[in-house]
């Protein structure tokens, strides 16, 4: 079974892992809305989150490399750079090096199939696009770049809104296209659906890949009851107009969406969703270790 995942953030990377050990052919597409340029360095955090944990590296938070020393930040902020975000000395190094074979002409594709390979995964990690594109998240007075957001203000402001710069001139690379083309199975990882998913959906003609391919696209939710498992994702969709809940995830992916899986606690909720013309599957969706990462990931397959 080929299988392609669309993935951003430390609740894809779980799923991720765990169908990395099924028997499939398996290609993550990596969200870059959350892509930012900082210290010299093109920083991509859901493609190295992706990539770091199915090279068996990620850090114990789900980001960055596990054992990872900081002193390069701690030498910047002596000469007194500001250095809230923090990129361990090996994460920093990944980064430098991606940034390197930029400037030499790669593609941000090929850079990321390098670094991966250096890292000894097995399977393609794409980035979703190519081009450069950011999201912005808009708050009463100012607009800050979603790492500025969430890392820097740790998601304190009010959102008013979310917009993706970019996002109309960025397009989905071959790579990703192929991925799409071919797939028997698209599964939407438990992602931030505003910030992880959203900027690909935003991508001009992703919707209608996702709408004409012969795959089944299956999707699990990130809430349970009215909040996310982690992360904003609760408040940013209220922001932008969606329930926090699986409901409003459901509705978001409604117009490609074949079924999506949702917590047992939130059964009440799967007629409604059920209405928009999807299945939905009840289930214990909370992840607690590497057994439920793999039983999740073979409901993601089976359903």
């Amino acid at each position: 079974m080929r299988v392609v995942a669309l993935a951003g953030g430390t609740g894809s990377a779980k799923i991720l892992r765990g169908l990395s050990r099924l028997p499939i052919d398996l290609t993550v597409l990596a969200n870059v809305g959350d892509n930012i340029w900082i210290y010299g360095a093109y920083v991509c955090p859901d493609v190295d989150i992706a990539t770091y944990s199915l090279a068996g590296i990620s850090g114990p938070r789900g980001w960055g490399i596990t054992g990872d020393t900081f002193e390069a930040l701690h030498g910047m902020s002596r000469l007194g750079v500001e250095t809230w975000f923090k990129l361990g000395d090996r994460d920093l190094a990944v980064c430098l090096a991606r940034t390197e074979m930029l400037s030499k002409g790669a593609s941000l594709t090929e850079a990321t199939r390098r670094i991966a390979e250096s890292l000894g995964v097995g399977l393609p990690v794409l980035p979703i696009s190519n081009e450069h594109l950011e999201t912005r998240i808009i708050t009463p007075g100012r607009e800050l770049h979603l790492q500025e957001f969430w890392v820097r203000e740790r998601g304190r402001p009010r959102v008013i809104g979310v917009r993706y710069e970019g996002a109309r001139r960025a397009k989905p690379t071959l790579e990703v296209r192929a991925a799409l083309s071919t797939a028997d199975r698209i599964v939407v990882c438990p992602a931030n659906p505003v910030t992880s998913i959203g900027p690909m959906l935003d991508l001009a003609g992703f919707r209608r890949l996702l709408r004409e391919t012969r795959a089944r696209i299956v999707a699990l939710s990130p809430m349970e009851g009215g909040a996310p498992f982690s992360g904003p994702a609760g408040k940013l969709l209220r922001a932008t107009g969606s329930s926090p809940d699986s409901y409003g995830v459901a509705k978001l992916y409604s117009d490609f969406m074949d079924c999506i899986v949702i917590s047992e606690t939130d059964a009440a909720l799967a007629e409604k969703i059920r209405a928009l013309g999807a299945e939905c599957v009840t289930a214990s969706t909370r992840i607690k270790g590497r057994s439920d990462e793999l039983r999740l990931a073979r409901v993601m397959i089976e359903v």
